[in-house]
């Protein structure tokens, strides 16, 4: 499987954006929980198919500072490049992504509209026009 490389970004940003909160959670019941949390999970699956010396890094400095966005944007890069690498991590970083509850990259939208004589729209993607008369 051949994704484009926005496709990739994307993922690997899905994949940190998940991280974050559940690294924050983990760090506040503290880091010997970690292991046994959602984010525990997404971590050691990360950290187990990201072997390099430099993913690794990013990985613990991810942990320990997860607010840091010099911090998310390394741990984006290297799984980006791990994607690449390893085609066969897309759908396996896709099912973890699920597993954790988190979105893979993609357009989801919702409206509740109440009322009447109400209009609305919903546009994803760019160059778009919206005419609501």
């Amino acid at each position: 499987m051949t994704l484009d490389p926005a496709t990739l970004s994307a993922l690997a940003a899905s994949a940190v954006t998940a991280l974050v909160p559940l690294l924050e959670k983990a760090a506040a019941k503290g880091f010997e929980k970690l292991g046994e949390s959602t984010a525990g999970t997404l971590f050691e699956k990360l950290k187990n198919r990201l072997t390099k010396a430099s993913a690794q890094e990013a990985l613990e400095d991810l942990a320990k500072e997860p607010q840091d966005p010099t911090n998310q944007d390394l741990v984006k890069g290297q799984i980006t490049k791990a994607l690449k690498d390893q085609p066969e991590l897309v759908a396996e970083l896709q099912a973890w992504l699920k597993e954790a509850g988190a979105e893979a990259p993609g357009v989801s939208q919702g409206m509740n509209v109440s009322g009447s004589g109400n209009k609305s729209a919903q546009v994803s993607g760019s160059g778009n026009a919206v005419h609501i008369s």
